[in-house]
């Protein structure tokens, strides 16, 4: 599997690109979501919560280091912040803790974007390329 979506990331489109990095976030944010909302507090489902939101901090900050401020004007400005302030959240929530709420909202944030970029896409090459396997 990891050679299919290697190989998905590699042959995509700079916007199905972005769509992936969204689509593994909003994973790992729900990853963590739910050990919290199981109250799992042993190491393995501690640990499994923080490498979730490890990931997920490292994802956004690909996302921000990608952003053309030149080129992107406003738009990359607004990302950049949005970005900054996802990456702040998951600082403070993984040194503070917090209600898996905080991280719901965070997952809000990331699908509305992940949709706005779907219909770029959309505008862009017409219909939007498979980001899951066909079963």
């Amino acid at each position: 599997m990891n050679a299919y979506l290697e190989n998905m990331v590699l042959t995509s489109n700079p916007v199905m690109q972005v769509i992936l990095l969204y689509e593994k976030a909003i994973t790992c944010l729900e990853e963590a979501i739910e050990i919290m909302e199981k109250g799992l507090q042993d190491h393995e489902n501690v640990k499994a919560k923080y490498e979730a939101l490890g990931r997920a901090a490292d994802i956004l900050t690909v996302l921000k280091a990608t952003l053309n401020m030149e080129q992107g004007g406003e738009i990359a400005k607004n990302l950049s912040e949005i970005y900054q302030a996802l990456i702040n959240d998951l600082v403070r929530i993984t040194v503070e803790g917090d209600e898996p709420e905080t991280i719901k909202k965070m997952v809000k944030v990331l699908k509305d974007l992940k949709e706005s970029w779907e219909a770029v896409e959309r505008k862009i090459y017409g219909k939007p390329q498979e980001t899951t396997p066909a079963v």
